[in-house]
């Protein structure tokens, strides 16, 4: 029989842990991503095809669009075009909104778009802009949305996600100001899921395959720096599942559907802790 030293019988509960916890990564992260490996269409495990202009520009294309989106999307270059005189108006932080969502649709769909016209390419395919087998399995993305909640739920009691949430301030003041919100805010989303789940991975999965997922997670992950350290860790594991749901519907419907009902959620929680839903139609005065 082996004895066992002071140290040994100290580590002994740990090292137990330690191997409870790997079996269990086994078991239920290792499965996991067996199942999202089997989900990609079997086309896309592997690429073969050469690096060439097109995948090059698909990626300077991304690159520009990001920028576009953030410097052009900035309030001082709203401000800039239509003067400081506009915040005065009682839309004023509504229409600074939107006019980053508008960069966001150029920066994130438009420039894409037409890189994808000038290749030759199908601007609806290559953004994988059809049902496609999304329909079919809306099932999944339900279960996804529950799942999701969870954590949105238990986030929304921290005052760090209500100072950020929603980005409109006076979403509150009226339904007409939160409904006009979350409508922009929904358009913001299909730009998103356009880019990164669209035009992104049907650009590069000829290239490296389904490896594509995990080059766009990288940019992806980077969006939410301005948020919080958890969002950004959570845009890694969110943009892996809807990376390789959408490579295997060839859809990004039912990225768009989920990002956006999260969103509209954590913005109606965040309101409701503050005591701050809206109890009125229209903005007083109007």
């Amino acid at each position: 029989m082996t004895r066992r030293g002071p140290l040994t019988g100290r580590l002994g509960p740990w090292l137990a842990g330690h191997r409870a916890l790997r079996w269990l990564g086994r078991r239920c992260f290792g499965r996991a991503l067996v199942r999202l490996y089997r989900a990609i269409a079997p086309e896309d495990i592997e690429g073969g095809a050469r690096l060439g202009g097109f995948e090059i520009g698909i990626l300077l294309v991304t690159g520009v669009g990001l920028t576009l989106t953030q410097f052009g999307g900035d309030e001082r270059v709203f401000l800039d075009l239509f003067g400081d005189a506009l915040r005065e108006h009682p839309f004023y932080e509504l229409f600074a909104l939107l006019h980053w969502v508008g960069f966001c649709v150029l920066g994130y769909v438009v420039l894409p778009a037409l890189w994808l016209k000038a290749s030759g390419r199908s601007v609806i395919d290559g953004g994988y802009l059809r049902p496609g087998g999304f329909v079919r399995h809306l099932g999944i993305y339900a279960l996804l949305f529950g799942l999701v909640m969870i954590p949105v739920v238990l986030v929304s009691f921290q005052a760090v996600y209500q100072d950020i949430y929603p980005f409109y301030k006076k979403a509150g003041r009226s339904w007409a100001d939160l409904i006009a919100w979350e409508l922009a805010y929904g358009a913001q989303f299909f730009a998103l899921e356009y880019l990164f789940r669209g035009v992104l991975l049907d650009g590069l999965r000829r290239w490296i395959g389904y490896g594509a997922v995990f080059v766009m997670v990288v940019p992806y992950c980077m969006l939410h720096f301005m948020k919080t350290s958890s969002e950004s860790l959570g845009a890694i594991v969110a943009g892996v599942i809807l990376g390789c749901l959408a490579m295997k519907y060839r859809s990004i419907w039912g990225g768009v559907l989920l990002h956006w009902g999260v969103a509209i959620s954590m913005d109606l929680l965040s309101l409701a802790h503050r005591g701050q839903l809206p109890s009125r139609w229209m903005p007083p005065g109007l």
